[in-house]
């Protein structure tokens, strides 16, 4: 069914032939491991209602981009970078960053209301200023990114949201484990 191949859950408020935006439909990018994700990365961005749904990876340097999906895909295309703080030209820590270096999830309600986040690099470049982010662990044990979600607006999020974006952490680990070890 294009409907579900679309990745709409319930195709009940369109018809056919449909009557929806283009933009009501994402399709998901990403590089070849986690290519399996791509239709629950996008049913995620339209059930939590944000514009982005990210898998990053960390490295030395940089934060990559490894899996993108919601209507800012394009914005964060496969292998983008961005520079952690020590190479930022204002020194400040992108949201996936912290995530890396603390081990732990964070919300960002509004960094534009945040004085630790007021002025990083998504809000100012992309207008992203809401962040949900968790760490995801790679098969030794060590954190190997991130699973995110972005918007361009305040939001808060349910428990059932939450609990939605950390079950996709939970398959992107099976995936590491499956592919890296």
């Amino acid at each position: 069914m294009l409907i579900g191949y679309l990745g709409i859950l319930d195709p009940a408020p369109y018809s056919w032939p449909f009557t929806a935006n283009h933009s009501d439909f994402f399709v998901a990018k990403s590089s070849s491991i986690f290519d399996s994700l791509r239709q629950d990365i996008d049913a995620l961005a339209l059930q939590l209602g944000v514009s982005s749904i990210l898998v990053m990876r960390s490295l030395p340097q940089h934060m990559q981009v490894e899996a993108s999906g919601g209507r800012h895909e394009d914005t964060y295309g496969i292998g983008a970078q961005g520079k952690k703080s020590s190479l930022a030209h204002n020194g400040q820590a992108l949201y996936c960053e912290r995530v890396v270096d603390t081990n732990q999830p964070l919300y960002v309600k509004d960094s534009r209301l945040e004085a630790d986040w007021a002025g990083n690099e998504d809000e100012v470049e992309f207008g992203l200023s809401n962040y949900l982010g968790y760490p995801v662990l790679g098969p030794d044990g060590e954190v190997y990114g991130t699973v995110c979600a972005l918007h361009e607006e305040a939001k808060e999020y349910s428990a059932e949201d939450r609990a939605a974006l950390d079950e996709l952490r939970r398959k992107v680990e099976a995936l590491l484990v499956r592919d890296l070890k």
